[in-house]
């Protein structure tokens, strides 16, 4: 993973240069911007930080996961060996 600072940000990618190779952290940057409401301008950092953090919450802790068997995130955390569905590509 490669780290490249500029102006105050700090930006991440994997050994191809490219922040959309990951999947995931895409898919969650979407939901968080549309299903919480942080796609939006915000009038502040303050405002932004609370926001995040009740979305992270909502996230976690109240909405239902597919994947999880219609779990939330929190619950499935607690247990061990708990199997959920991935989307990984299979290698041929």
């Amino acid at each position: 993973m490669l780290v490249k600072k500029s102006k105050n940000f700090i930006t991440t990618t994997n050994s191809k240069h490219s922040s959309y190779e990951n999947a995931v952290a895409e898919r969650m940057n979407r939901t968080l911007k549309y299903e919480y409401g942080l796609k939006e301008t915000l009038p502040d950092l303050k405002t932004a930080q609370k926001m995040t953090q009740q979305a992270v919450n909502l996230y976690n802790n109240h909405r239902l996961h597919f994947s999880l068997n219609f779990q939330t995130p929190a619950k499935v955390h607690l247990k061990e060996n708990v199997k959920y569905k991935s989307y990984k590509r299979k290698k041929c």
